[in-house]
Order: structure tokens, then C-alpha cells, then sequence
């Protein structure tokens, strides 16, 4: 990626609106700028790479970040405030400029989490993740970048998991889902066998897989698959029972690693049916909920930004969205 991508929109007003500033984010597919309001009111648009601006799938997808925000009510997705179109004729979606740390950048500065830390925090994107899947939506791409962390005014953690771009829709047309076949959805380090084989029709758990890798990245400081290609990286996921978190992690208790370990089952019927038996399941872990929380909140690093772009230093070479 080039750092003039999309440079000709800065200062640009959209629909007599919005008027974008600095660039804060470029992801895989997406260009993000910081934008004002005629009240002076700091929002952030999300626009196409323009390499992708004629691609199709990939602008009904950023279309359907919209769509997830309006169907899924629940605090920690990302509300999309208006929707639009650029004058190439691609979308462009506006949302709040968020403030908070990712948990990828938490984890680069800690190395790893407490049990109880890690566990809530899967906890409360499982609770994201139901609401998503009960809505028939499937995230597709659950990894630390789109876990973001924050700190409200009287202490509290709040959690909320971007980015449903690449998600999949049980209300997608059949083209849609046809040209998805054989194509690999997500992160290749995150991502679950079924979506590495390719499949299009995956189903909550799927979600639950790549939560399970978050968790045993957040505890051991290590991923569990790794691969010099993203090929090989893929085959091992497919044909390699993960790693059991005593073999990287001292101490680590018995009934939590039985937790990881269903998670990253590589047969989907071996894993938690959904996601709120998981948090039915780390529920033990949490006595004391609120604390857990308050200390989080408190360990966190707080910026102005849509989305932590920050990798960790444990993230393999390969692990780079790939559709």
C-alpha cells in the first residue's frame, strides 16, 4: 500500500456534511479519515483502497458493516451513523471516532495476560459475538487488531469488536455465496479449518475457533499455528490438532485449558455449540467480575483512533487478511 492512497479526499465534503481530514487507518480493503461535522462534531468515514473501488462484493461488504450495526443491538458493535456514496460511485459508511487500545497492542506491551484478564475479556466479545450469530451474522475475522479496549468516565471497561467487513449473512443472494467457495475469509493465522478449506456456509463457530486462538495467544504470548507460507500455515490448521496451552504456558489450570482446547477442536461439532455456552463455561473464572474489569481498564493505554492497525510481535509473517 502507497501512503497517497486516497490523499485527493482530504478536504474533500461529502453530501455537503462531512469534511475529512488526516488519514488514520489504510486495513486490508479500507481507507479511514478523520472527518468533521458543521458543529465541529469529529466522526470517522470509511472508504474503499482504490484499488478496489470497481470490486463489487468487496463494496457490499463495507455496505454491510452498516447493515450488521443496524440489525445486531448491542453496545459493543461499532454504530454506523450515515452511509454514502464517493463520485468514483464506491460507498463510504461513517461512524464514531472511537478512543481505546486493541487488545493486539495490549498484548504487545504486557506479553501475555492473567487467566481471569484473558478470560474476561473473551467473555465479553462472546457476548458480541451471540448477538451477531443470533442476528445471522458470522464475524469471520475475530482476532486482537479488532478487539478494542476502552476506559468510560467512571472507570468501567468497555469492549467492542470492529470491523464485520468480511463477515458472512445467512441474507446474502446465492451469487454471493457461490463466488465465496473456495475463497479463504479472515486472517489466515486466526482463521477456523472450515474457513481454511475454503467453505462458504460457516457458522458461529467458526468465530468460536478464532476466539480460541485469541485466548491461547493472550496466555501464552505465542499463536498456535504458524506457518513460513500462508499455504502451509493454512494445512496446518486443516491437519494439525492445536497445541494443548501446558505445553507453552507453566501452571496454566487444568479446567481452562480443557476451555481453550474444545474451542480450537478442528471438528465444529467438538466445539462449544455457541457462544454463550462459552461464557457460560469461563463463568467460574470471573468471581469477581468487576474488578477484572476496573484493572484492565486501568492497565490500558488509551488513543484517538477508529482502529488499531498494530500487530504483535508473536503474529506470524503470514497472518494477513487474504479476502
Amino acid at each position: 500500500m502507497t501512503n497517497d492512497e486516497r490523499a485527493e479526499l482530504r478536504g474533500r465534503i461529502l453530501d455537503g456534511r462531512y469534511r475529512l481530514g488526516r488519514r488514520i487507518g489504510i486495513g486490508g480493503t479500507g481507507v479511514v479519515f478523520d472527518a468533521t461535522t458543521h458543529d465541529g462534531s469529529r466522526l470517522a468515514v470509511k472508504t474503499l483502497r482504490p484499488c478496489f473501488v470497481d470490486h463489487p462484493d468487496l463494496g457490499r461488504r463495507l455496505q454491510r458493516e452498516g447493515e450488521v450495526a443496524r440489525q445486531v443491538r448491542h453496545p459493543g458493535i461499532v454504530p454506523v451513523l450515515d452511509e454514502g456514496y464517493l463520485e468514483d460511485g464506491s460507498p463510504y459508511i461513517v461512524m464514531p471516532l472511537l478512543t481505546g487500545e486493541s487488545l493486539s497492542r495490549l498484548l504487545l506491551r504486557k506479553g501475555e495476560l492473567p487467566l481471569d484478564q484473558a478470560a474476561q475479556i473473551a467473555s465479553r466479545v462472546a457476548a458480541i459475538l451471540h448477538a451477531a450469530h443470533m442476528a445471522g451474522y458470522v464475524h469471520r475475522d475475530v482476532k486482537p487488531e479488532h478487539v478494542l479496549l476502552d476506559r468510560s468516565e467512571s472507570g468501567d471497561l468497555v469492549v467492542q469488536l470492529l470491523d464485520f467487513g468480511v463477515c458472512s449473512s445467512r441474507f446474502a443472494p446465492a451469487d454471493e455465496r457461490q463466488r465465496e467457495e473456495g475463497k479463504v475469509f479472515g486472517t489466515p493465522s486466526y482463521v477456523s479449518p472450515e474457513q481454511a478449506s475454503g467453505e462458504a456456509n460457516v457458522d458461529g463457530r467458526a468465530d468460536l475457533f478464532s476466539l480460541g486462538i485469541l485466548l491461547f495467544e493472550a496466555l501464552s504470548g505465542r499463536l498456535p499455528f504458524t506457518g513460513r507460507t500462508v499455504s502451509k500455515l493454512l494445512i496446518r490448521i486443516i491437519r494439525q490438532d492445536a497445541p494443548r496451552l501446558s505445553e507453552v504456558v507453566a501452571g496454566v489450570d487444568p479446567g481452562f485449558e480443557a476451555i481453550v482446547a474444545r474451542l480450537l477442536a478442528r471438528e465444529r461439532d467438538e466445539r462449544f455449540p455457541s457462544a454463550r455456552a462459552l461464557a457460560r463455561a469461563v463463568a467460574p473464572y470471573l468471581q469477581e467480575r468487576k474488578m477484572i474489569e476496573r484493572r484492565i481498564a486501568a492497565s490500558l493505554q488509551l488513543r484517538s483512533t477508529v482502529s488499531d492497525m498494530a500487530t504483535t510481535v508473536r503474529r506470524s509473517a503470514v497472518g494477513r487478511q487474504v479476502a
